[in-house]
């Protein structure tokens, strides 16, 4: 017998980024291998929800480059729009670099898209990105974050807690096929969901948060 009410509490928790989205300050994008995740930040660009983006990533700690974690990901469902996008990821160093000449194909002006480049997961992401903003004496009142849908909730999690004077908005993308609804369909899908809410317990465990 399924729980499905469990399931479904699950599912309420980890997919967020479906409420009434309004334009922000600053739009910030963690980085990923995905052209689903460029697509979608471009079209938010261009709905005027955002006049800046700021793409966050180097690669995973768990690879030795962008193109392996690329690699990596080929094969996955929904890891990309089809077809060839002309823009390379041999030619690119990181994930925000790659992303970046993905939304510029889609129109977005590459003097609007600022990257950073170090970060190699979410914590980092959220903290590298605050530190640059800081340094350029930048103080957004508002963020949109635009992610991955099964990423969302550990994103504006961990986000928050970096700018913790900030309004956080989310807005994701169904990418590899994990999304409300299909996220049980497959034993990928299920696995990578159940990591993400460890993971929401684990990336807040400790001294550190609890102060």
């Amino acid at each position: 017998m399924v729980n499905e009410e469990a399931w479904k509490e699950i599912e309420n928790f980890i997919f967020i980024g479906e409420e009434r989205l309004q334009p922000a300050d600053l739009m910030i994008v963690p980085g990923a291998p995905q052209e689903l995740l460029a697509h979608h930040a471009a079209g938010l660009f261009h709905g005027g929800y955002a006049k800046v983006v700021l793409v966050s990533g180097k690669f995973s700690y768990r690879r030795q480059s962008f193109f392996e974690e690329w690699k990596a990901n080929q094969g996955k469902e929904g890891t990309g729009l089809g077809g060839d996008t002309g823009v390379d990821p041999a030619s690119y160093q990181t994930e925000a670099a790659w992303l970046k000449a993905l939304m510029v194909r889609e129109g977005v002006p590459e003097s609007a898209i600022w990257t950073e480049e170090e970060s190699t997961n979410t914590f980092e992401n959220a903290r590298f990105c605050r530190q640059l903003l800081e340094a350029g004496g930048i103080r957004p009142h508002t963020i949109l974050l635009c992610t991955q849908a099964f990423h969302a909730r550990r994103a504006k999690m961990t986000f928050q807690s970096e700018f913790v004077e900030q309004k956080i908005y989310v807005s994701s993308v169904v990418t590899r096929g994990i999304g409300r609804g299909t996220w049980m369909q497959t034993q990928e899908g299920f696995d990578t969901v159940m990591k993400e809410l460890e993971n929401c317990g684990a990336y807040f465990s400790g001294r550190r948060m609890y102060e």
